[in-house]
């Protein structure tokens, strides 16, 4: 059964700025395949490791929400072409700006971790708050969400 991870570190620069720019350390977002070993994420492109690949005590793991398999997952190795760079990051960084003023954030055409993983749970029949095509979740969104904290 896949599970979705959570990667939390407050210690790590990517928590710090996390936390900065949405108010939780919480910076990325995998789907693990415990019984296989394997983790999938989404990190300037979509990539398969060696699970356990975070220190356990950086993971928050909860059931996937719809039918996420790991057939799904080895699909998209090869079939995903969504790239995102540095200039998605720098988008992404300006979030707090954008809904400031009642917009959404922007792309530069590639996807952050969070809005790939929203995207695979609408894909294999889950439902989120977020719509593909919304403003893009953070990894902190989808741990409010998933931990029920309805005031994201």
């Amino acid at each position: 059964m896949v599970k979705l991870g959570i990667i939390i570190n407050g210690d790590k620069p990517s928590g710090r700025l996390t936390k900065f720019f949405t108010g939780c350390a919480a910076y990325h977002v995998v789907w693990v395949d415990e019984e296989g070993g394997r983790m999938y994420d989404m990190n300037l492109l979509r990539r398969r490791r060696k699970w356990p690949y975070y220190p356990q005590d950086q993971v928050a793991l909860f059931d996937a929400p719809g039918k996420v398999t790991v057939e799904y997952l080895e699909e998209k190795l090869t079939s995903d072409e969504n790239v995102y760079g540095f200039v998605d990051y720098l988008l992404f960084s300006l979030r707090w700006l954008y809904h400031l003023v009642g917009k959404s954030t922007r792309n530069a055409g590639g996807k952050i971790c969070s809005e790939t993983i929203n995207d695979d749970i609408w894909e294999c029949g889950g439902e989120t708050p977020w719509k593909p095509g919304d403003a893009p979740p953070s990894p902190c969104d989808l741990l409010r969400w998933l931990m029920g904290w309805h005031s994201i």
